[in-house]
């Protein structure tokens, strides 16, 4: 019979083990849940209350100059900031030999799964000298934070590259993408008529 004791106890043992790191699992994440729940509410609030000035709302869209100084706080890497547009409106135009008609195109809105994104490219001299965000992704703590960073990034590569062929940035896919096609379709009208 005491060969079979210890067993008994060591199979005990483990099952109180089991059943405690369980506990202690699932306790972790219900608090972690409620934590995240009452800090989301309250981040939120904080955010919508004062959302720096290059957010503000999705009605005043930001400038890339803006959107670079509110990440130069938040984001590790800086991104030079381009020169903001010219305050004049822009009529459209046509330069010789140029790949888009000058002036200001409005894409559609695109999806991005948290939310929707919409871009106002503004053509000067037949280039891209400037893209706007209109709509973007910015109702969540995470979108904010993701777009804080991505969105300068997306207007400084669409302006080098002079098209809608952006890279995807890491952690803001849906973001990227929705860019690109809301971009590609105000190219499309910018585009000189044959």
């Amino acid at each position: 019979m005491s060969t079979s004791q210890p067993r008994r106890d060591g199979a005990v043992a483990r099952a109180i083990r089991k059943f405690s790191v369980s506990g202690f699992v699932l306790c972790s994440f219900v608090a972690y849940a409620l934590h995240e729940r009452a800090g989301g509410a309250a981040g939120d609030q904080a955010a919508q209350a004062a959302p720096p000035a290059a957010l503000a709302t999705p009605a005043d869209p930001p400038t890339v100059a803006q959107i670079a100084a509110a990440t130069a706080q938040a984001a590790p890497r800086q991104i030079a900031p381009t020169a903001a547009p010219t305050a004049a409106p822009l009529t459209p135009t046509l330069i010789p030999g140029a790949r888009y008609r000058d002036g200001d195109y409005t894409g559609p809105v695109a999806d991005a799964y948290y939310g929707e994104v919409q871009v106002k490219v503004v053509i000067q001299s037949g280039k891209i000298a400037d893209v706007q965000f209109l709509a973007w992704p910015n109702d969540r703590r995470t979108s904010i934070r993701i777009n804080r960073v991505a969105m300068p990034g997306l207007i400084n590569e669409a302006i080098q590259v002079q098209s809608a062929n952006v890279d995807v940035i890491s952690g803001a896919t849906l973001t990227s993408e929705a860019f690109a096609a809301s971009l590609q379709a105000a190219l499309e009208d910018a585009r000189p008529q044959t």
